[in-house]
């Protein structure tokens, strides 16, 4: 019996990591052809994967970024947290600095949003 939960959970991280993905394939696919809206930046930060979690304190050799925009569609308000479809790692905070350098806090930004889905959104559209 536990060998079958083992075998279920790892089916289930495999349909949920595929799903993920997918998603994100899709995102990168259509993205260039989406309708874009004028938004504001609300936050844009670089920091290293080492900041939080079982890492914090050791030495890092890479660098995320993390966004927060608003935008909105027909009248509807929403917040967007994609800089593009799949993210990048930097191994240096310059190169995750440069990526963000479009996109400070306050800056108006072109936001492409899915017209099926517009709380699906991103700034780097591809």
């Amino acid at each position: 019996m536990p060998d079958d939960i083992g075998k279920y959970l790892l089916i289930a991280f495999i349909t949920v990591f595929g799903l993920l993905a997918w998603r994100a394939w899709h995102i990168k696919q259509g993205s260039p052809q989406w309708p874009y809206v004028e938004g504001e930046m609300l936050q844009s930060r670089a920091f290293a994967r080492n900041e939080t979690g079982d890492q914090r304190g050791t030495p890092t050799h890479e660098w995320l970024t993390e966004v927060r925009y608003r935008y909105t569609v027909n009248g509807v308000d929403y917040v967007g947290k994609r800089l593009r479809a799949f993210g990048l790692n930097h191994f240096t905070q310059e190169s995750a600095m440069q990526e963000l350098a479009p996109f400070q806090a306050g800056q108006r930004v072109r936001v492409y949003y899915d017209p099926a889905k517009p709380e699906s959104s991103v700034l780097i559209p591809g």
